[in-house]
């Protein structure tokens, strides 16, 4: 294996590093040497300053509002980002960029890349992941919340537990089980749904810090259009 990077990733390597000269504060420290609330404060603008820049998705097409840059690349800039004490985004873009967004450039129809990806880089969208679920963790056959198809929608039943970020959350992306008949670990469907949609009941989950991160998704009788499913 070489570990020499290509005479292209010295080059951006540059760019990055006087993006970062030029729009980090004056004697910055990292973002550990900020209280909680500068550091969500910072986060925040750091975000629109990183998609305002180019530097959020730089490996989707240009069509969809990424960079059309390389795996080499996007290497370079979470290094150049790591030495400096920065945050590739938000906390929500582990699911919002990294989850959802790369899902949808791999598996998502030309409908779907064309409708969020724009958003999610621009930050319209905030993405939360429905996974876990009070009978359901790690072991995703367990999933209990249901979704059948009524004729261009799903309706969807049931909840989610340990929603990251779910406060923030614009969208959710979620598993549910639409064959009941199906082995546990078939039978179970990647489905879109905007968290602002009839039915729908986010509840915080206050731990001992008197934080909120987590919260419970509620789904009564929540319908989301049949498209809206991913792969």
């Amino acid at each position: 294996m070489d570990p020499t990077y290509p005479p292209e990733a010295d080059a951006f390597r540059k760019k990055v590093t006087d993006f970062l000269a030029e729009h980090l504060p004056d004697g910055w420290a990292g973002l550990g040497a900020l209280t909680n609330d500068d550091a969500e404060t910072f986060s925040r603008e750091w975000r629109r300053t990183l998609a305002d820049n180019g530097f959020l998705g730089i490996t989707w097409p240009v069509e969809y509002g990424g960079g059309g840059r390389s795996k080499v690349e996007q290497v370079v800039l979470a290094e150049e980002l790591a030495k400096a004490r920065v945050p590739m985004g938000r906390v929500s873009d582990v699911t919002t960029v990294k989850m959802l967004g790369n899902t949808l450039v791999r598996w998502g129809t030309e409908e779907q890349k064309q409708r969020f990806l724009p958003r999610i880089i621009s930050g319209d969208d905030v993405w939360v992941q429905g996974y876990s679920e009070p009978n359901a963790g790690s072991d995703l056959g367990s999933v209990g919340l249901r979704a059948h198809r009524d004729g261009d929608e799903w309706v969807i039943n049931g909840q989610k537990i340990w929603t990251s970020r779910g406060e923030e959350g614009t969208w959710i992306f979620l598993l549910a089980r639409t064959d009941a008949d199906a082995p546990k670990h078939k039978g179970i469907t990647f489905i879109l749904c905007p968290l602002d949609a009839a039915g729908v009941e986010v509840r915080p989950i206050r731990v001992l810090t008197g934080e909120t991160e987590f919260c419970e998704v509620f789904f009564t009788d929540v319908r989301t259009p049949i498209e809206q499913r991913a792969g």
